[in-house]
């Protein structure tokens, strides 16, 4: 039993990268009629997709928070290899942990621009937690807040289910 917000990594997005770098190679192919071309243009198609592209939007695209007996997980993904390494096998990607006496502080913002300094990602809603070494991790629940899935009510239920 817990609380979850936002979206786990799944291979979504190498899929994606992949269906992308074939649509790729099949307009070259139609324009340039030229296999090897093709192949390299879907290459380098491919990497960008997944090298660059993605990993710049993931952080926007995955937050996701689980709070549980254990603690609060979320996805650390502040750095570039990171970032790849959840893009690449997710499954194996392990969540990063914070301890109930580790947090000072939890809110639910909403309404104003927060810019996140670990990805400088900004948002208008989510939730912050506090860590006692004045540490702080921003989960965004804008993204996914949906008539089945209203995140924002839930993190308002969360935030005064911790008072």
């Amino acid at each position: 039993m817990g609380w979850s917000f936002g979206k786990k990594q799944s291979y979504e997005l190498l899929k994606s990268s992949v269906l992308i770098s074939i649509l790729i190679f099949m307009i070259s192919f139609v324009i340039t009629d030229l296999t090897w071309i093709s192949s390299v243009i879907a290459v380098v198609g491919f990497t960008l997709l997944t090298l660059v592209i993605f990993p710049f939007y993931l952080p926007k695209m995955i937050s996701y928070l689980n709070v549980n007996l254990h603690g609060v997980e979320y996805y650390d993904i502040c750095n570039w290899q990171s970032r790849i390494k959840l893009i690449f096998n997710p499954k194996s990607f392990v969540l990063r942990r914070i301890d109930y006496h580790d947090i000072n502080d939890i809110s639910v913002i909403t309404g104003k621009k927060v810019m996140d300094p670990s990805i400088g990602i900004t948002s208008k809603s989510g939730v912050l937690i506090t860590k006692g070494d004045k540490d702080s991790v921003f989960v965004d629940v804008s993204w996914y807040d949906t008539v089945d899935n209203p995140t924002f009510d839930r993190a308002m239920i969360f935030a005064q289910s911790c008072i």
